[in-house]
């Protein structure tokens, strides 16, 4: 009968000890869940908007005018979604009077190098679409043997596409303000619209016919 209730109890006083080990054991067992890391950061968005320097330059002494804004929306300042408006206008009188203004819309892509280097120095390369709406004047005067001079008028309204590679540098001088530049190769843009005569040049383009350099020097500011 002794012998029955001591090995009750020796049973009842190792299962004992055996649930409290278990229960000192169980903080290394259980795997502690990672906190979970949100898609993007919001220190990790960045949004920067800029303007051209050269084409409000250019009014001060040809007879041309550009007014370019820059804008992206870089996501760990890797890879940046650009987005750019521009206005130009050229005037020119000589024997006639020529006039073309148009605005500018780009978008497109671009990757930047430095992105495990500095949350905003830029060095990237990317690809862009853009699409140009442009209205072309011309004024002159004709000879005529028996009423004098005739005045001739002419206008017409044109759209032009064209695909561009970019290379841009980006460099923080304080704060948050920037400075930097882009350099544009345009492939020879696509013409559509009336076609009274031909056209010469895109305003702050180039050449219709050939494939254009652009340059721009422009000031950003990072939100």
């Amino acid at each position: 009968m002794y012998r029955w209730i001591f090995i009750i109890l020796l049973l009842s006083l190792s299962g004992n000890c055996l649930a409290q080990d278990s229960l000192k054991m169980q903080p290394f067992l259980q795997k502690k869940s990672a906190p979970k890391k949100k898609l993007f950061a919001k220190d990790s968005i960045y949004f920067r908007v800029g303007i051209d320097a050269i084409g409000l330059g250019q009014a001060f002494f040809t007879p041309k005018i550009a007014v370019h804004i820059n804008s992206d929306i870089a996501f760990r300042n890797k890879n940046l979604f650009v987005a750019e408006y521009t206005w130009a206008r050229r005037q020119e009188k000589q024997l006639a009077s020529y006039q073309s203004q148009g605005a500018i819309v780009r978008v497109g892509w671009l990757h930047n190098f430095l992105y495990k280097q500095s949350k905003d120095d830029v060095f990237g390369m990317g690809i862009r679409i853009a699409n140009a709406w442009i209205d072309e004047q011309i004024e002159a005067s004709i000879k005529n043997p028996l009423f004098g001079n005739e005045p001739v008028f002419f206008r017409q309204n044109l759209q032009a596409t064209w695909i561009e590679f970019n290379m841009e540098l980006k460099a923080r001088i304080w704060k948050k303000l920037l400075i930097g530049y882009c350099l544009r190769y345009q492939f020879r843009p696509a013409l559509r619209g009336e076609q009274l005569f031909t056209s010469y040049s895109i305003p702050s383009v180039g050449r219709t016919t050939r494939n254009n350099w652009g340059f721009q020097y422009g000031i950003w500011y990072r939100f």
